[in-house]
């Protein structure tokens, strides 16, 4: 890091205690392993919770690791006006330190606000709040077993197996689908239950009046098939590995799949991939209500509720109203807010291998240029030797690369899907070397492994929060967060294999059992 390219993410803790956690971890490019890898630098404990505060703290961490700003490439910050604010902010510092930094901040919050919007809008058309539905229900069943006992009894009677109703937290990016998904599975045992008890309890006199309602399970049905679309965009942008060579095209591609739920296609290829020029507000450029996208069970149960009289034309029409309002809104938000015109997005994507062939040298020109002191590539003759690097780089085949490298970059997601860690692949093309024994891609693999440094979100630092949570309970509330648990943060990141797999060096072992026997020792004269 004194030397190498890396980035950095922080975030705060949400407790109330005197002082708050800012983990803040760094990013560099293990050249050991050929991999991009996260390491747990410091606490950054602090009583301010302002931007100067927390950059002051962020400050003592690099400078006790003679830790220069100048190497920093990128920093990803949740999206908070401490963070990100244009005039006070955590952002304005980094970029005071060092301008050259890339500064980004998390999609996946930014997907989730546009979720939470979308919903609103459905909201102010349709008076229905899924998520305070969702969450009256948990909290109806939580901590009753009495209720829960019940709940299961009419699941028997429905032919349903009983589930645990799932909670739904506002800030967490994916637990409303699951909590919709929840709901739906045993639905008409909790319509049956609170159409058959009589409580007074006002929670309990909403769930009554929604589940009485025919429009609810269409409400739900359209949340269950609707949301989908973000789900898997927010599940790709928490993938550990690098993505920021195809963060801009997959922008790209979940803003065209919002577009096909509600835009004729027409309007769609009229745009040529220029959202910001989209006439998606147009009416006469949507889809009718028989084709926008609401679901097809839910389409099928929209129908089969209006033939048979359980839904009146008013009813129909309010409902396909708030759905054409929850896509607009959608649209809206993601255009004002995601990065859809961000040139180091762009020019990033020249790093991913299988696009080799589409890529411009003016993407490489771009990175040089930019973090001039990190890629000293200045003079004709050293800039005619990148773009000869480049030429050949594009011309490679795919069978000039192992199948083994192939093998060992490749991971499998749980839907059967494959994808390929560009990290691990330009580790190996870093190694390639021509017939005199110089290297095929010295300077090309530099500024590749710079832009593979650059963060694409936050996810990092929720998953450090997660570790936090699981090692600082109830039952060990005074565990140091600068001593102890610092130090369990950093074995954790720093071994990326599960624990039961891992194997001590003997030196390891050996020493923790001197340093056992020596405590035993002098506790035991005490």
């Amino acid at each position: 890091m004194k030397t190498t390219p890396f980035s950095v993410a922080i975030d705060g803790s949400s407790d109330t205690g005197k002082e708050k956690m800012n983990p803040l971890t760094i990013r560099t490019y293990d050249d050991s392993r050929g991999i991009v890898h996260t390491q747990f630098l410091d606490m950054c404990m602090s009583s301010d919770a302002t931007a100067e505060g927390i950059f002051s703290k962020m400050q003592e961490a690099l400078d006790k690791h003679e830790i220069s700003w100048n190497n920093c490439v990128g920093i990803s910050l949740d999206n908070t006006s401490v963070n990100m604010g244009c005039h006070n902010s955590i952002r304005t510092r980094v970029v005071g330190a060092n301008p050259a930094a890339y500064i980004l901040g998390c999609p996946c919050h930014i997907v989730h606000n546009i979720a939470s919007k979308a919903n609103e809008a459905f909201e102010q058309v349709s008076h229905f709040n899924v998520e305070e539905m969702v969450v009256d229900l948990f909290y109806w069943f939580d901590k009753s077993t009495k209720r829960k006992a019940n709940l299961d009894r009419y699941c028997s009677f429905c032919d349903t197996n009983y589930r645990e109703i799932v909670k739904h937290v506002s800030t967490r990016w994916l637990s409303l689908g699951r909590a919709v998904d929840r709901a739906l599975q045993q639905y008409e045992a909790l319509k049956s239950y609170f159409g058959s008890q009589s409580e007074s309890v006002s929670r309990f006199a909403r769930l009554q009046v929604m589940f009485s309602a025919p429009l609810t399970e269409l409400y739900l049905l359209f949340y269950q098939a609707a949301l989908q679309v973000f789900l898997h965009f927010n599940m790709f942008l928490q993938r550990e590995d690098p993505l920021i060579p195809i963060i801009h095209k997959q922008i790209a591609s979940f803003l065209t799949k919002l577009a096909t739920k509600f835009l004729l296609v027409s309007t769609i290829k009229a745009a040529k991939g220029d959202f910001c020029s989209m006439s998606y507000k147009d009416s006469a450029k949507q889809l009718s209500d028989d084709d926008i996208f609401i679901g097809l069970i839910t389409r099928q149960r929209l129908n089969k509720l209006f033939r048979e009289g359980d839904l009146s034309p008013t009813e129909k029409s309010k409902f396909l109203k708030s759905v054409r309002a929850f896509y607009i809104r959608a649209m809206e938000y993601s255009i004002a807010n995601l990065p859809l015109n961000d040139d180091l997005l762009r020019n990033a994507a020249f790093v991913h291998i299988p696009s080799r062939e589409d890529a411009r040298f003016t993407q490489v020109e771009y990175f040089v240029s930019r973090f001039n002191h990190l890629l000293p590539y200045h003079s004709p003759q050293e800039l005619e030797q990148l773009s000869e690097e480049f030429s050949m780089y594009q011309l490679i085949e795919d069978n000039e690369i192992p199948q083994g490298i192939w093998d060992t970059a490749t991971v499998k997601e749980d839907d059967g899907k494959c994808y390929y860690r560009m990290d691990i692949l330009w580790h190996f093309l870093s190694t390639l070397k021509m017939p005199d024994g110089s290297h095929c891609f010295g300077k090309l693999t530099k500024v590749a492994k710079l832009v593979l440094v650059i963060p694409h979100s936050n996810a990092e630092e929720e998953r450090v929060f997660s570790m936090v949570r699981k090692n600082k309970t109830a039952f060990r509330p005074s565990l140091d967060p600068k001593g102890t648990l610092s130090s369990l943060l950093t074995i954790k990141l720093a071994n990326t294999e599960p624990a039961h797999r891992f194997e001590p060096p003997e030196e390891v072992l050996k020493g923790a059992k001197s340093a056992t026997t020596e405590y035993n020792n002098i506790h035991s004269k005490t």
